[in-house]
């Protein structure tokens, strides 16, 4: 019995040794389970402190750049690419810890650089490189990744806005477009910030559940093997612990965890920090006290999302009382706890201060809405209000009015004074704008010298007795900048809305179509359309005319017509003749040149339809060298419009050129009255192009009551005679002896004539007696193909 009992108090050597290995094995896993796991939460700590700095450098780089937008400092600029450095460093610091050749020196200094704390990059690069393949960790990695386009969208913007100042002129269309980029580039961002703190979030949960489970299983596992060395697992167990706890003593962020009735059970030193309340004050408070009453049920529904299970977390931006009870901007993230104290539900909830950068996302909000030079809404926020306005007038069948104020002298201040005046002007218009109008009047600067209201509950006919009287303050007032006085007026266009208008645009449309309309009758007048306005069906007719030319353009659906220009007597075998342009619909028929024509001539697009013509001449013209060397004169017809463009002769000469051509087969046709309204325009245009030997002709002459005094400065070959005086010439001795002034003024002055709307051998024979030089008309020839004539289908 003694030796058994002997044996018993001493096991054998081999079981003893077995069991201490065993043993030391399960610590030795448990300890690497435990450090590895609280390396793991450091290095989340690390990046969720990480996230708040780079999403603070990111909006303040926005705002630096939405600044510099407004104001060209290159200080601004450099603030915001220095704000941006931040998180742009974080991106190559990431891209190194992808690489398949794994450069460390490059992910520590990106991650340096990116304002990490040395002693966490280690951590941080560790976690990337081995982690990253799992679930939550993953989903961070790709939000991370997601924020690439849009921090070199941000670094591009920047470039463009640098650009865009480095000019005499910046386009304040521009810069506002880049501006509004920016706004939709840094709501991206924060998109993607978020989902990356939310998986951040639930990888914290999830580590701490599995620290949790690691060291329960231990526990038990080693108290079966032997009790008596429980006491160094537990000590490893309370290192781990403590560890854990040291985390959340330090974490960059506020942590908190309370019970489901708002109980605050725990706080870290961070989150009394950000609060102003000591610990012991937090731990004695519900989380009501840190609330502004109206404030007590936010967040409400999501924290019964969480309690039942549907939803693992949520985050949200809450206002919050400070200790001095002034009120600072959080974002919460709110979590259930793994680890309730009791049978009640407990939740972890992180806070972040935001205070600044929800001041900054204020500010940024406000200058993308508003105008910085005259502190109105703009054109966005116009439009959103105008939307608004129109579904109550839908759902509520009231009457309000749309205007649309655009100043008549504003070019000539600007171009007078300068572009400081015609900013102060802006403000001081913007100023009577808001005197004349009522509280619940909607007034925006809609760009330029534009402005928008919208008058709400009123009649038509009331809106307009305001427009007008709007429109006299304006006249009242009278500019004065260093000296100079400058009369000021505006045109003013009114359009109901009511419950049948279709759309917010087609009332954008209308409203300035009417403003077009008053500045057609002369300016500074109020316009007031109504239901089947004849005059803005007109308008906007010409107007569609627009869109329908430009696509015709593009889609290369003009083409040429020519009618032949000939001698009265028998020809000497030279050809002359002259362009038209022609226009196919979209249905393929050619569509009238009067149609399309004049509203080219009123909106602008008549340059464009030259250049056209004149490059096509060309082309065909050289294409067809036989039919060149027979040609005496090509006529083209132009616009008034194009002596407003100063490279347009620049143009003509390179088509020139560009094709080898000689300008003495071409004879541009010029109108009287263009020419008369743009003389010294007309005259540069045509002693330029004198030098390349081009040839002229003065088109429908006669009518104007001054051509005979001016014709002495214009360097023109020939006349072309209006065809209202040719056509009656046979009936009609006025006439007649119209035709004969101007051929005998055009023979004194040494210019060859050409009569126009020949139609009949009567016509004809008067004017072979007086001695024109040269007729066309539909009795002669009527015009056909350019093609036909180029090919020798037809002849003069």
């Amino acid at each position: 019995m003694p030796k058994r009992q002997g044996w018993y108090r001493q096991p054998p050597r081999l079981k003893i040794a077995g069991m201490v290995a065993g043993l030391f094995s399960l610590v030795l896993i448990a300890m690497i389970c435990a450090v590895s796991i609280v390396q793991i939460q450091a290095a989340i700590t690390a990046y969720a402190g990480g996230e708040s700095i780079w999403s603070r450098s990111q909006l303040a780089a926005v705002i630096y750049f939405d600044r510099y937008a407004l104001s060209g400092d290159p200080q601004e600029l450099e603030q915001a690419r220095n704000r941006l450095s931040v998180p742009l460093a974080d991106r190559e610091a990431r891209l190194a810890m992808e690489a398949e050749s794994f450069d460390r020196g490059a992910a520590r200094a990106g991650l340096i650089a990116g304002n990490n704390h040395p002693a966490d990059v280690d951590g941080m690069i560790w976690l990337v490189r081995n982690l990253s393949d799992f679930d939550d960790f993953k989903k961070a990695i790709v939000a991370w990744q997601e924020t690439d386009p849009g921090l070199l969208e941000l670094r591009e913007i920047g470039n463009e806005l640098e650009l865009e100042w480095s000019r005499a002129q910046p386009d304040r269309e521009k810069l506002a477009l880049l501006r509004q980029q920016l706004a939709e580039a840094n709501d991206k961002l924060q998109i993607h910030a978020v989902r990356f703190r939310e998986a951040m979030a639930s990888a914290t949960r999830r580590s701490a559940s599995v620290l949790s489970i690691v060291s329960t299983v231990f526990l038990l596992i080693l108290a079966l093997v032997a009790w008596q060395l429980s006491s160094r697992l537990t000590r490893s167990v309370r290192h781990s612990a403590q560890n854990f706890r040291a985390i959340f003593e330090q974490a960059a962020v506020g942590i908190a965890q309370l019970r489901s009735d708002g109980r605050v059970l725990d706080v870290n030193e961070a989150l009394s920090g950000i609060t102003g309340y000591s610990k012991p004050e937090l731990l004695a408070m519900r989380y009501e006290d840190l609330l502004f009453p109206e404030d007590w049920e936010s967040g409400r529904l999501q924290q019964q999302a969480v309690m039942l299970g549907e939803s693992a977390s949520y985050s949200f931006q809450q206002r919050l009382k400070n200790s001095s009870g002034d009120a600072l901007w959080g974002r919460l993230t709110v979590s259930m706890s793994d680890f309730p104290k009791d049978r009640t539900s407990n939740y972890i909830v992180v806070l972040e201060d935001i205070s600044d950068s929800y001041r900054m996302s204020e500010e940024l909000s406000y200058q993308a809405n508003h105008d910085a030079l005259t502190g109105l809404i703009n054109r966005r926020a116009f439009e959103r209000h105008l939307e608004t306005v129109l579904r109550e007038a839908r759902s509520e069948h009231s009457n309000h009015a749309l205007c649309f104020l655009d100043l008549d002298q504003f070019k000539v201040v600007n171009d007078t004074s300068g572009h400081l005046a015609g900013d102060e002007l802006l403000r001081q218009v913007a100023a009577i704008a808001r005197h004349s109008l009522r509280e619940s009047d909607i007034l925006a600067r809609l760009g330029g010298d534009e402005f928008g209201i919208i008058l709400r509950n009123l009649s038509a006919d009331a809106a307009s007795d305001i427009a007008e009287k709007l429109r006299a303050a304006i006249e009242d007032m009278t500019f004065t900048w260093e000296g100079r006085s400058h009369s000021v007026g505006g045109s003013i266009g009114v359009v109901p809305i009511t419950p049948g208008v279709t759309d917010a645009s087609s009332l954008m449309r209308a409203v300035d179509i009417a403003c077009y309309v008053a500045k057609s009758r002369g300016r500074n007048r109020t316009y007031l359309s109504v239901k089947d306005d004849l005059q803005i069906t007109e308008q906007r007719t010409e107007m569609e005319w627009v869109n329908r030319i430009h696509e015709a353009l593009q889609e290369n659906r003009f083409f040429l017509d020519a009618q032949f220009i000939l001698p009265p007597a028998n020809t000497d075998g030279r050809i002359r003749y002259e362009v038209l342009v022609r226009m196919k619909g979209e249905d393929g028929k050619t569509v009238p040149p009067g149609a399309f024509l004049p509203a080219a001539e009123r909106f602008g697009i008549a340059p464009k339809i030259d250049r056209w013509v004149i490059d096509e001449a060309f082309r065909q013209l050289v294409a067809h060298p036989t039919h060149l060397n027979e040609l005496d004169a090509c006529h083209i017809n132009l616009s008034g419009r194009s002596f407003d463009q100063p490279d347009f002769a620049d143009f003509v000469i390179e088509r020139l050129q560009h094709y080898g051509l000689s300008g003495s087969k071409i004879c541009f046709e010029l109108t009287e009255t263009a020419a008369m309204h743009n003389l010294a325009d007309a005259q540069s245009f045509m002693e330029r192009l004198k030098g390349s030997e081009c040839r002229f002709a003065l088109d429908d002459f006669g009518t104007g009551l001054s051509s005979f005094s001016y014709l002495r400065r214009l360097p023109v070959d020939y006349l072309k005679i209006d065809g209202v005086f040719v056509r009656d010439i046979v009936t009609d001795q006025t006439d007649l002896a119209m035709v004969r002034a101007i051929n005998d003024i055009g023979k004194t002055l040494r210019k060859k004539t050409i009569a126009e709307f020949v139609e009949n051998d009567d016509t004809l024979e008067l004017l072979k007696e007086m001695g024109v030089d040269y007729v066309q008309g539909y009795g002669l020839h009527r015009p056909c193909l350019f093609q036909d004539i180029l090919t020798g289908s037809l002849r003069g």
